[in-house]
């Protein structure tokens, strides 16, 4: 054991006398709390096997979990039988005093080793997922200085970038086919996204001139497009995270799919425009779509108008989100690690960390949307000879900040209810 001999271990000093007596006492098997709390046969633990090695993924480990789980209940079934068959033909034994356990005990022996298994499996997990994502290197805003950015202790804003990238082109110089700031906000307990609309036509700071939103990553990358957004909008962006295609439908896959309520029009113009969606069948209704469906269902624009594109993209993020919140353990584990290496953020481990301690609260309350540009602050206008959404960036920039810092949930959804 080379560990041991650095550390000064001397096996020579080792306690040989197998002969004292370590069995436990009666009155203190605490053991028997937690079978009775679970309902598990404890007797025999005492032979321990070290499976940890055997496995190199969580879904591996997932699947013996499940397997592991299914034998338990079968050799459960099975002694619970064989014990009535005894107790018919033999007498039952006096039964040994011991500790009566309350019904609220037992519930909180079983919170307790659930967050013991939480906190161990997790430690160990979330390292092992986190190292699958890519991170770029942190970047500061050279056009805006932080102090003229709104921020807050109890906000934090990330921005969803989903990108088009092409086969032959550059991962950064790919336009941004979705950009969606994500904010959590704990002051206020609720989970806020605001959808960019890309045909926004505002001043790029490293184009140092006017064009659409979503061709600011051309210039500078993915800081371009967090720089651009800063500077016309006032809001502190504490990181990005990119995702493809692939990474979103297997995402959506990873959970079992997401309900979306599917209008004709939607799903004929899916159905006629193979190529363009990726070969996949919608049908109008209220249905559970896979991955390659739900990305279809968020990519469709020619029926209608950008601002319901990105409805449609909020409508799904919600739905995922929902899923998050329904907060089933094995399905969020694999959730993570399948989607992990499809990743690239700007944001550090100890970040990504934070952040999700941060939004166990927040995902629990409520899920808002909103986009930007705000209603009644932009129109139609033509620039170089294309339809582009002209906007009032000042009356955008104040409407952002009081939705994302000031506003509570309650007030958002009883002005958006008017509307």
């Amino acid at each position: 054991m080379p560990r041991f001999d650095n550390e000064g271990f001397n096996p020579e000093k080792r306690i040989n006398n197998d002969s004292r007596d370590r069995s436990v006492p009666a009155d203190e098997n605490y053991y028997k709390d937690l079978e009775n709390a679970f309902g598990v046969d404890l007797s025999n633990s005492g032979n321990v096997v070290d499976r940890q090695g055997g496995y190199t993924d969580i879904n591996s480990y997932l699947d013996n979990f499940d397997a592991s789980a299914r034998q338990v209940r079968s050799t459960q079934q099975y002694n619970r039988s064989t014990d009535v068959s005894r107790r018919a033909t033999a007498k039952p034994p006096k039964a040994p005093k011991k500790r009566r356990v309350s019904t609220g005990k037992k519930i909180a022996l079983g919170l307790i080793a659930l967050v013991l298994v939480i906190c161990i499996a997790g430690g160990a997990f979330a390292n092992s997922v986190l190292g699958k994502i890519t991170y770029d290197k942190p970047h500061s805003n050279k056009y805006v200085s932080a102090g003229d950015l709104m921020q807050s202790k109890d906000v934090k804003n990330i921005l969803l970038l989903g990108v088009d990238a092409r086969p032959d082109e550059e991962s950064e110089t790919s336009r941004a086919d979705s950009m969606m700031l994500i904010s959590i906000d704990k002051k206020h307990g609720c989970i806020k996204m605001t959808s960019f609309l890309r045909d926004t036509w505002v001043y790029i700071p490293a184009h140092e001139g006017e064009q659409r939103l979503n061709a600011a990553s051309s210039y500078d990358g993915y800081n371009g497009v967090v720089d651009t957004i800063e500077y016309n909008f006032g809001v502190k962006i504490d990181g990005y995270v990119v995702a493809d295609f692939e990474m979103f439908k297997v995402l959506v896959d990873s959970i079992g799919g997401v309900t979306v309520n599917v209008t004709k029009k939607e799903a004929k113009e899916v159905n006629n425009h193979p190529k363009r969606y990726g070969k996949v069948k919608l049908k109008a209704g209220k249905h559970k779509l896979n991955g390659k469906q739900a990305l279809a269902y968020c990519r469709i624009r020619k029926i209608d108008t950008d601002f319901m594109r990105t409805k449609r993209q909020r409508t799904v993020m919600q739905s995922i989100l929902s899923e998050v919140k329904k907060g089933n353990p094995l399905k969020l584990a694999k959730m993570a690690s399948n989607s992990a290496e499809f990743i690239e953020t700007s944001l550090t481990k100890a970040q990504l960390m934070s952040i999700g301690v941060a939004a166990i609260s927040c995902v629990k309350g409520d899920m808002l949307q909103q986009r930007v540009p705000f209603e009644h602050t932009w129109d139609y206008a033509n620039k170089n000879g294309a339809s582009v959404i002209a906007i009032n960036v000042e009356k955008n920039k104040e409407q952002l900040i009081d939705y994302i810092y000031n506003k509570t949930a309650a007030e958002i959804k009883a002005e958006q209810k008017e509307d």
